[in-house]
């Protein structure tokens, strides 16, 4: 099966456990700063999925690029795995006759 888009919200999460300590006001001094709640920010430290807004949010506040942290689908493994449509005639309703 081929791969599909993920986000590392673990490498995230690691990244701004390490920045909210090193700031030391705390997390929810940070999280107003950030435009989120410091829920948010404990999902996030934890590896927890959030909003593609609070990501942005946070990686805005980090100035680091969310893209950084996305991992692409290996698109050519799908196209492979993809059955082609099939566009001949239809067998299943020749020879019915309409109800009605």
């Amino acid at each position: 099966m081929a791969r599909l888009a993920t986000y590392d919200y673990r490498a995230l999460g690691r990244l701004l456990r390490a920045r909210l300590e090193d700031d030391g006001r705390g997390w929810r001094v940070c999280a107003a700063e950030i435009g989120v709640c410091a829920s948010d920010l404990s999902r996030i430290c934890n590896g927890q999925s959030v909003s593609a807004a609070k990501v942005i949010a946070v990686c805005d506040w980090l100035k680091l690029s969310f893209r950084a942290f996305y991992d692409p689908p290996d698109t050519a493994a799908l196209e492979r795995e993809t059955p082609k449509m099939f566009h001949g005639k239809s067998t299943e309703t020749e020879g019915h006759a309409d109800v009605g």
